[in-house]
């Protein structure tokens, strides 16, 4: 898959193989999880004891519905834009509007803390990845991690001018 800036203000999402097109197509779901109960504390972490009684009253009642608005209007965005995939001659493409590209490293962002958290990886593991011999579901989220952190990457580069 080849990222770059597209004419105008665009993302464009080039030579993308069909594995790497249904990984994108699996974020929105790699983002749910709120349900449960740790994905729901590594989304909306407690500010812990030591902030006092009305700093945690606060966080409930201001913060924390503003990050699920967030969540929830990143997911939407990101959805409707991999509707817009385009599948030809075994390749697909996607192009983005620029301004999208922060709901996108929302959602990526999500997606990764979920999938970390569901499956229970350490630091060490996410820091020193090797690709496996033989694969399990969580050697496919592992997999699913490091190639959403490639993608915030080049969007990064794209928000900073960089990519090209």
């Amino acid at each position: 898959m080849r990222i770059s800036r597209g004419k105008g203000e665009k993302i464009d999402f080039n030579q993308v193989e069909p594995i790497e097109a249904e990984l994108l197509k699996q974020i929105p779901a790699a983002t749910q999880g709120e349900d449960e109960p740790k994905v729901k504390s590594r989304l909306y972490p407690d500010p812990g004891a030591s902030a006092g009684a009305g700093l945690a009253a606060d966080w409930e009642e201001l913060i924390r519905p503003e990050l699920e608005h967030l969540f929830l209007s990143s997911r939407r965005v990101v959805e409707e834009d991999l509707a817009q995939i385009k599948e030809r001659r075994g390749f697909a493409t996607l192009s983005i509007p620029l301004a999208h590209a922060d709901a996108w490293l929302n959602v990526l962002n999500q997606a990764r803390l979920v999938l970390a958290t569901r499956h229970e990886f350490t630091d060490v593991e996410l820091l020193q990845y090797e690709p496996p011999v033989i694969f399990s579901r969580r050697d496919l989220a592992l997999l699913q991690i490091n190639f959403y952190a490639a993608i915030q990457e080049r969007l990064i580069e794209a928000l900073e001018g960089r990519l090209r």
